[in-house]
């Protein structure tokens, strides 16, 4: 199993900046195991909470500028980390401002005069472990 230390992981993020290659384990596992507690680590250090979608995207832009791993190795990252939930970032509410008001009616206890829910969109935000 892969271990990285805190120290370790700050030099890597350094590295990852500075798209300096790095050392990990030679084996596949390895690198996919980097891979996430790299994107891990980056994905919290950034708005992640208020800017899921954006977020990922900066650390995807950020990986593949350095070099060291492919878009389909970090979006399979994601998608391994990808959960679906109602629990809306500001990001998600900009981008579907009907779903906004229908949020706010709802925190003001307004009710539906005929009593239909509206289909539920759900949005795509990412879990990862946290290390430490």
């Amino acid at each position: 199993m892969l271990s990285i230390s805190q120290y370790d992981l700050s030099e890597i993020i350094e590295k990852i900046k500075e798209k300096s290659p790095f050392e990990y384990k030679d084996s596949h596992r390895g690198k996919a195991r980097a891979l996430r507690i790299i994107a891990s680590k980056l994905y919290y250090s950034l708005n992640y909470e208020n800017e899921p979608q954006a977020t990922r995207e900066k650390v995807t832009q950020l990986l593949l500028y350095h070099g060291q791993f492919s878009r389909e190795e970090i979006d399979e990252t994601f998608k391994t980390s990808a959960r679906k939930t109602t629990d809306y970032s500001i990001e998600f509410l900009k981008q579907h401002p009907e779903l906004a008001k229908a949020e706010a009616l709802k925190s003001k206890e307004f009710r539906d005069e005929e009593g239909e829910e509206a289909e539920k969109l759900l949005e795509t935000k990412y879990i990862f472990p946290h290390y430490t």
